[in-house]
């Protein structure tokens, strides 16, 4: 199988890249590349797992063996790679980039979900438990570094912080200052405000009949998601696909038939701005 095979690529590949603390910097923006190749693994071998059921019996289960193991491997690398950046990054004390108490959060949450894959996986197929000691770490790492880091709402509750009485000045961002050709002096002239910049908008284009989603169409799904309190899990079985497929769609690596692109718009439609 050409996806199995590049599954067992990507799990080498991580595994030489980060095995004991190699290839691991100081540096956040490093975490979330590692965090990325770790996740991209899994939608592939999620794929590998759903052809599974077109395998006889036998094959079917020597296959399902090979792919927990693989799995499980790449998690005690993830585990351990990310006690490794939390020291590493915390010992530096350079404040995370803004956004980043969600992306710590998330993490917080996926030990749950390798709690959760041993419960159902470790006994049956005698997978090495990871240590206690070192899970409780991590879990105490991450909720050290989601106190410090910001979220992305956090910016919003600035004007509170600097708040002076109305008409004291005029703020920066609506004062345009102009050399008076005369005089020589500054006059600040009040104009509208900026207008922010608008979130992602999914936009779809048709090839040869099908449907794909153009650039930024996951973070524009993902995004109403979160508006509409919904994980891309839950919106990946209201469709009736698997999160993998649901995310190659939305990636645009794999094409929409109408009926799901209609579906689809419709979700969006109603819990989010208009759709392109």
């Amino acid at each position: 199988m050409r996806l199995l095979a590049q599954v067992e690529k990507q799990g080498l590949d991580i595994a030489e890249a980060y095995r004991s603390g190699d290839g691991v910097s100081a540096e956040a923006k490093d975490f979330r590349r590692f965090v990325e190749k770790v996740d991209h693994f899994n939608v592939f071998i999620d794929l590998v797992e759903e052809r599974l059921p077109g395998f006889e019996e036998e094959k079917r289960a020597a296959l399902t063996r090979h792919l927990v193991d693989i799995r499980w491997r790449i998690i005690i690398v993830e585990v351990d790679t990310t006690q490794i950046f939390l020291v590493r990054i915390g010992e530096t004390h350079k404040p995370w980039p803004l956004g980043s108490r969600e992306f710590l959060q998330r993490r917080l949450g996926r030990l749950g979900e390798i709690s959760e894959y041993y419960d159902r996986f470790g006994e049956q197929y005698q997978l090495t438990p990871l240590s206690e000691v070192m899970l409780r770490a991590v879990e105490e790492l991450l909720k050290q570094q989601i106190e410090r880091a910001p979220a992305l709402t956090d910016f919003s509750d600035l004007s509170a912080s600097y708040a002076v009485p109305a008409g004291d000045f005029v703020k920066p961002e609506k004062m345009v200052l102009r050399l008076d050709p005369g005089s020589g002096r500054r006059a600040a002239e009040r104009r509208p405000p900026l207008r922010s910049e608008p979130p992602p908008t999914f936009r779809i284009k048709e090839m040869d009949g099908r449907f794909y989603a153009e650039r930024d169409g996951l973070v524009a799904v993902s995004e109403i998601c979160r508006n509409a309190s919904l994980t891309l899990d839950q919106l990946a079985t209201r469709m009736g696909v698997s999160r993998p497929s649901l995310v190659l769609m939305l990636n645009g690596s794999d094409p929409m038939s109408r009926p799901f692109m209609e579906q689809l718009q419709s979700f969006l439609g109603k819990n989010g701005p208009p759709q392109l």
